[in-house]
């Protein structure tokens, strides 16, 4: 098992050392640490890239390292579906329950609370919010992402239609076969996924 960590701009900027000891004290092997600004974070896709099954993710906290709801989300699916352990050091959080003996249910309330209050009805995520882009080409390969995304982190297909307005089936195992996505139930036959690009 790998620990791997993640910080965010604010605690690095905010606390500096004393987040990067904390982060060694938790047995990261391996670290991430935001350095520019915006919401665009190329060290947190690379930590989630590199995170394999049976490693343990590190965060400070999830306040730090999330912008919003859905972003927590799909972390915790993704982990949950392929066996990754979560440690949030400032929350008290470990989903193997090893640390932290005196954390309790309310802790991990508070904390879905904190990322919860940081999004309202005129914010999306990141994904969804490129969905809005003037450039169909561009709309279109965004699209494609959230299905790949949302299929990745267990999402069902129902879900992932309502979320990224596809009507028909179809087009997201297209979109999942043409990237590759390994399915987990057996893929369509050829004949079915000439019927789905021939609809599209």
């Amino acid at each position: 098992m790998k620990h791997i960590g993640y910080i965010g701009n604010a605690h690095i900027n905010e606390h500096g050392e004393d987040a990067l000891q904390q982060m060694r004290v938790h047995g990261c092997e391996t670290l991430y640490k935001e350095n520019g600004k915006g919401r665009k974070r190329p060290q947190w896709e690379a930590f989630i890239n590199e995170l394999q099954e049976g490693d343990c993710a590190v965060l400070l906290s999830f306040d730090n390292a999330f912008y919003n709801f859905h972003d927590m989300i799909f972390f915790v699916k993704f982990c949950r579906k392929t066996g990754i352990r979560i440690v949030s050091i400032a929350d008290g959080l470990d989903t193997q329950d090893e640390l932290f003996p005196e954390s309790k249910t309310v802790n991990t309330l508070d904390l879905i609370c904190k990322v919860f209050s940081k999004r309202d009805r005129n914010t999306h995520d990141d994904l969804e919010a490129e969905l809005y882009s003037t450039n169909y080409n561009d709309r279109k390969l965004k699209r494609y992402k959230l299905v790949i995304n949302m299929y990745k982190a267990g999402y069902c297909i129902k879900e992932i239609m309502e979320r990224t307005g596809y009507r028909s089936k179809s087009n997201l195992y297209r979109i999942l076969h043409m990237y590759d996505v390994q399915m987990e139930y057996p893929s369509m036959s050829r004949a079915a996924n000439a019927v789905a690009v021939a609809r599209v």
